[in-house]
């Protein structure tokens, strides 16, 4: 029977649990990863006060709690999309949570057993795995993203994918809220503590020795270099005074790198300005530093070189031939309508190396880079661009991919950051252009490459979770109409 409610009833218990939870959720899932550790905490007080309060309460103060959390992006949001769908993906969210949090409280209270526990982390896996599917951002919303400072916990992402690490994140509060409210119980505690600690011990035990992976690595030096933003062309029209300057600079950044002994240089998404008049000069100078240096060259680029614009990115090998020229798949909504999607990914050798190359908010798509994963890379090359305030959430989001796919990273993001990670996530060399200045970076990338049952299996996570929450609401749904007949029946108000 679940135990101790009458402590989460008072009005002053309600504000500071709506308050804590709220602040948890807002420094805990914020832009930068700081605070990942709070994302374990925040619903445990909201899961607390449902089980002990009406609907009513359970259903507002969830969704002020995740209010409050979700402040955090507010501004961010009113940057990247204006201010009425900032407000929108403010409160859907909220709604959505307390939405859970009441479905969480049934399935306890009805049920009134110690496997209550696993509610709280189908329900909003299942959400997330729907959000995933069908929202235009793909995963940039999941909660699972915070926890990418906890290297331990993100490995699951190479077996369950992004859901797998949401999954754990909210197992964790709920076996703390459940444990209380059966600790008067020690059957139910019992099984409830045995359970959950397995699977959470688990993870983390996994995580901890995928880390301490200590196979041959082979390394390859690799340099990336971003210009000052305000010097790039921002527009989707020839600037042949900017475009120009941009084309000087690279170049000569590309000499300055190759002599440093890379074997690859990776420029930024939409670094040079391409068109019709431009293309055979521009492609030319391309070639010949290639050429010269012994290096490919792996650039964004804006594609106006035909009756279409893209968004592209071309790869020229050190023999001075173009083994890829990419169109970015996933267009930003409203930022880039000007321009059409492409449809194919982009594969090319580097040095008879499997790689890959993709384009910013490509990697926010799993499903998609997991086609990348399918075809065995060693390297994805990300040419990005940002918005300064996500710098750090945005290359996360990114280098989660590879996790999941087993492959190394280098990207190179305008205002954002320039990073090089392992197959592991584990970020090896990072610099950072989000103070819209010049930035380089040379490090090496690793080779390793692991074959991960998620690029085998897909979000299994996700259809199981699906199939868990109906089942969930549906045994709940039959045990309350059970109850019932059984209370109708006692009273004398229906035939025996």
């Amino acid at each position: 029977m679940i135990m101790g409610t009458a402590i989460f009833t008072s009005k002053y218990t309600i504000a500071l649990s709506v308050l804590l939870s709220g602040l948890c959720y807002y420094f805990g899932n914020g832009l930068n990863g700081d605070f990942w550790y709070l994302v374990w905490l925040a619903p445990v007080p909201i899961i607390c006060l449902a089980i002990a309060n009406s609907k009513k309460v359970t259903f507002l103060a969830s969704f002020i709690a995740y209010l409050i959390g979700r402040l955090s992006w507010f501004w961010y949001l009113v940057k990247v999309t204006t201010m009425l769908p900032a407000i929108f993906f403010t409160l859907a969210p909220s709604l959505i949570f307390a939405g859970i949090i009441i479905l969480t409280r049934s399935t306890a209270l009805k049920l009134n057993a110690w496997y209550s526990v696993f509610a709280f982390p189908i329900f909003f896996s299942a959400f997330e795995y729907l959000l995933i599917k069908f929202a235009p951002d793909g995963t940039a919303a999941s909660i699972a993203y915070s926890q990418m400072n906890c290297l331990p916990l993100v490995q699951i992402a190479s077996v369950a994918g992004i859901l797998g690490i949401t999954f754990i994140v909210t197992l964790i509060p709920s076996a703390i809220a459940f444990a209380f409210f059966f600790r008067e119980e020690k059957k139910e505690l019992t099984y409830l503590s045995i359970c959950t600690s397995a699977i959470i011990s688990g993870v983390l035990l996994f995580g901890f020795l995928r880390l301490n992976n200590t196979s041959p690595n082979d390394k390859i030096k690799i340099g990336l270099v971003v210009m000052d933003e305000k010097k790039h062309n921002n527009s989707d029209k020839p600037d042949s005074i900017k475009d120009n300057a941009a084309a000087v600079f690279y170049l000569k950044q590309i000499d300055s790198l190759a002599g440093q002994g890379v074997s690859a240089i990776l420029l930024p998404e939409r670094a040079l300005s391409i068109d019709k008049l431009s293309e055979n000069e521009m492609i030319k100078l391309l070639i010949n530093a290639a050429v010269k240096n012994n290096v490919y060259i792996i650039s964004g680029y804006t594609n106006l070189r035909g009756e279409k614009e893209y968004n592209s990115a071309i790869v020229i090998n050190n023999r001075g031939n173009i083994v890829t020229d990419y169109n970015k798949i996933h267009l930003v909504t409203g930022l880039e309508s000007q321009f059409i999607p492409g449809n194919n990914i982009g594969l090319f050798k580097l040095n008879n190396l499997q790689s890959g190359i993709a384009i910013c908010k490509d990697l926010d798509f799993q499903d998609y880079i997991r086609q990348y994963g399918k075809n065995n890379p060693s390297i994805l090359f990300v040419p990005a661009w940002d918005f300064v305030v996500d710098d750090w959430l945005h290359s996360r989001m990114a280098i989660l991919r590879g996790v999941e796919n087993g492959f190394s990273e280098v990207r190179a993001a305008r205002v954002g950051k320039l990073t090089i990670s392992d197959c592991y996530g584990r970020v090896t060399d990072e610099a950072s252009s989000s103070n819209l200045q010049q930035a380089t970076l040379i490090g090496y990338v690793p080779t390793q490459r692991f074959d991960t049952f998620y690029t085998r299996s897909g979000d299994w996570v996700g259809a199981f979770s699906l199939l868990l929450s109906a089942f969930l609401i549906f045994i709940t749904y039959m045990r309350n109409h059970l109850f019932d007949f059984k209370r109708l029946n006692v009273s004398g108000d229906i035939p025996r």
